[in-house]
């Protein structure tokens, strides 16, 4: 895939807005859309401006910042935005909606890929997380739970079965 390029001089970025002066100052330009962390250094930042040039169509380029760190150690501000020479390299891009997998924690839900947890563990994981008790104990105090309300709950579901069939 061959991804459109296009040289800007530092004048014309810098008539632009390009980088901003600070991140917040995206909210009140028509021109810069979006200027977002993309790594660190030691002593500067990566970030990268989206903008819209006068064509109307929209180029990324990555810079260096200095590292705001507070009363921290923090060296001198990127000569030129980390910029070589007197043109920069932008990267013609477009807004999409992008699917991002993350690690979350696991819950008592059954998902796609992971079933349902029995009776016993779900009760028993009720029981160790709000009641404090060890896993073993939890899982005892369930099974004996389930046991003792076993007719209980059949009636119920019985109930259930029979009112879900007479609204249909």
């Amino acid at each position: 895939m061959t991804v459109p390029v296009k040289q800007f001089t530092v004048g014309q970025l810098a008539d632009l807005g390009v980088p901003p002066d600070r991140p917040d100052d995206v909210a009140w330009s028509e021109i810069v859309l979006v200027d977002e962390h993309v790594g660190m250094s030691k002593y500067s930042q990566e970030r990268r401006c989206v903008f819209r040039d006068d064509d109307g169509r929209t180029w990324a380029v990555k810079y260096e910042a200095q590292v705001e760190a507070g009363d921290y150690e923090v060296g001198p501000p990127p000569d030129n935005h980390g910029w070589f020479g007197g043109t920069v390299e932008a990267v013609e891009v477009e807004q999409r909606p992008v699917i991002v997998a993350r690690w979350e924690p696991v819950g008592d839900e059954p998902a796609v890929d992971r079933p349902a947890r029995g009776a016993i563990d779900s009760l028993a994981a009720v029981w160790f997380q709000e009641a404090g008790a060890r896993e073993d104990v939890a899982r005892e105090s369930a099974a004996a739970w389930i046991i003792e309300h076993a007719d209980e709950v059949a009636e119920l579901y019985d109930a259930y079965l029979d009112s879900a069939e007479g609204g249909q």
